[in-house]
């Protein structure tokens, strides 16, 4: 166990062609399944013997023994030795056990570099190796301790209010999450829930034309090439920063199939030249100029006009009060645990 957790810290972090899978079994028993890795240790009474290019899957294939009865030391040095020849020499995501195929003389080539020095470079493959160890970093815990990229991950961008978002069920005196509710509703549901709904225009006659522009954030407040969230009353606002296309623009964060409040999350590219969001959820895409789904489904998300002005973000929006009655954080729980859409929003500019 002690060995195993020893390989484990050492090559965590190191980049390689393709997945790597260790395993380290204390006996011939192999409980580990060591020999269906691509480094594969066995317990022996003289030490262990480690196994390479070995894999599951589909295609699953033996791992060949590299070197039998070496102490830890040993197999750490010969580890170090094989994973950098492998690094250097095979093609981007192919296998150990495809590199080991396709490479001339297969194991017994790799056994000569990495346990016989034939191209006398063992030293360099183990002094590259270290410098990998040496220079490792964990890359959420340099992230928890840089104020600068703490902050990307605070709920809101423009505030430090947080919202819960998540239901909280009773039952048999237990309290926990309420399930995902279902899928988008039918077209006919759809169409009878928009009349159903009261227009913001009778609500608000004064003040449905009406627009500011706010201020929500600096520009470093929000991620290169993707998304967070702003709060404005009780709405969540979706802001992405397109640097790749020097571009802005803001939408609902809640998705309308499952009226996760997620959007901000989601993946930007574009689509046939123009941008888009995917939905982290379902990969469902929409156009962040229109809203529209790009499936050609019936149901839209909120768009919001983006600016920048001495480095500040500015979104044009409507008054609070009409946001709150469309796109609320209440309503969306609301229609989640309904399992009903949320309808284009009736208000418009």
């Amino acid at each position: 166990m002690g060995f195993a957790i020893r390989i484990e810290h050492r090559y965590k972090g190191v980049r390689s062609p393709h997945k790597v899978k260790m395993a380290v079994s204390g006996c011939t028993r192999e409980c580990a399944e060591a020999h269906s890795k691509d480094v594969g240790l066995i317990a022996t009474e003289h030490g262990y013997n480690l196994y390479v290019c070995g894999n599951g899957g589909t295609k699953p294939r033996h791992a060949e023994l590299l070197a039998a009865d070496i102490d830890e030391e040993t197999a750490i040095r010969y580890i170090d030795r094989f994973f950098i020849y492998y690094i250097m020499s095979a093609e981007r995501l192919t296998r150990t056990s495809v590199w080991c195929e396709k490479l001339e003389g297969g194991i017994e080539h790799i056994r000569d570099v990495v346990v016989h020095d034939k191209l006398g470079i063992a030293a360099e493959l183990e002094e590259m190796m270290q410098h990998l160890v040496d220079t490792y970093q964990c890359e959420w815990k340099s992230t928890v301790q840089d104020p600068e990229k703490v902050r990307w991950f605070r709920q809101f961008m423009n505030t430090d209010d947080t919202e819960s978002c998540i239901e909280v069920v009773s039952e048999r005196g237990q309290q926990h999450p309420a399930d995902w509710p279902g899928e988008f509703v039918s077209l006919g549901q759809f169409q009878n829930m928009v009349q159903k709904r009261v227009h913001i225009e009778d609500m608000f006659p004064e003040e449905v034309d009406q627009t500011v522009w706010v201020d929500v954030g600096h520009v470093s407040d929000f991620p290169v090439d993707g998304g967070a969230t702003i709060q404005r009353g009780k709405v969540q606002i979706a802001v992405f920063n397109f640097t790749s296309r020097g571009e802005w623009y803001a939408s609902q964060n809640m998705c309308p199939h499952r009226k996760a409040f997620v959007l901000s999350r989601g993946m930007i590219g574009d689509a046939a030249g123009a941008p888009k969001v995917a939905c982290p959820m379902h990969k469902k895409t929409f156009s962040l100029e229109t809203g529209e789904s790009l499936q050609g489904e019936e149901y839209s998300i909120r768009t919001f006009p983006v600016k920048i002005e001495d480095d500040r973000v500015l979104l044009e929006l409507p008054p609070i009060q009409i946001l709150d009655e469309q796109l609320s954080t209440e309503i969306g729980c609301k229609l989640a645990t309904s399992c009903e859409p949320l309808p284009s929003l009736a208000y418009s500019r």
